[in-house]
């Protein structure tokens, strides 16, 4: 009991401090990330001399060809998103694992190993006209991994190598169908 009472008289002197503090912690935890627009920066493109509707089409099949399956396609609203299913499964990380379970039974320590078995990449387009011959272009990708025990987590995949490796295959494409 004497212990408690001073541990209960130091929670409420630090409530007392900023009586606020939830709230702000709320805000924090809510916020957009501080680097937003450098990553928006990156997903996004223009595209001259081609419509709207002819570069959704165009990223419609590069995703295809990038073995993404389309689960949404709005062209009226120029959004298009797909998703592919890959094995997340690294032997480093197994064996990793495995390793760290060994060594703690040896110490009597029971260790339930995890590593990431799967994983879903998705993909979203947005299109928006730029004038009579442009076209806004943005593309996000994201993966859900799910371990060997069922827990899943997400990651956006914000690195410049993905937008422009997708920026790059439909302009390809659109300079093919040009006659």
């Amino acid at each position: 009991m004497r212990l408690c009472l001073p541990m209960l008289g130091l929670v409420a002197l630090t409530a007392c401090q900023d009586p606020d503090w939830a709230n702000k912690e709320a805000l924090r935890v809510g916020a957009p990330r501080t680097d937003a627009a450098a990553i928006r920066d990156r997903q996004s493109t223009q595209v001259t001399g081609a419509s709207e509707q002819r570069v959704l089409a165009e990223a419609t099949q590069v995703l295809q060809d990038l073995g993404f399956t389309i689960e949404e396609s709005s062209p009226h609203l120029g959004v298009l998103a797909g998703s592919k299913d890959r094995d997340a499964t690294e032997t480093g990380q197994v064996v990793g694992q495995v390793a760290l379970t060994i060594g703690l039974a040896l110490l009597g320590v029971h260790y339930n190993p995890v590593w990431d078995k799967d994983q879903v990449i998705r993909a979203t387009v947005t299109t928006r006209p730029l004038g009579a011959n442009g076209t806004g272009l943005r593309v996000s990708f994201e993966r859900i991994i799910t371990t060997n025990q069922g827990a899943s987590r997400a990651e956006e995949l914000t690195q410049q190598e993905f937008s422009t490796g997708f920026f790059e295959r439909v302009r390809s494409g659109l300079s093919r169908d040009v006659i």
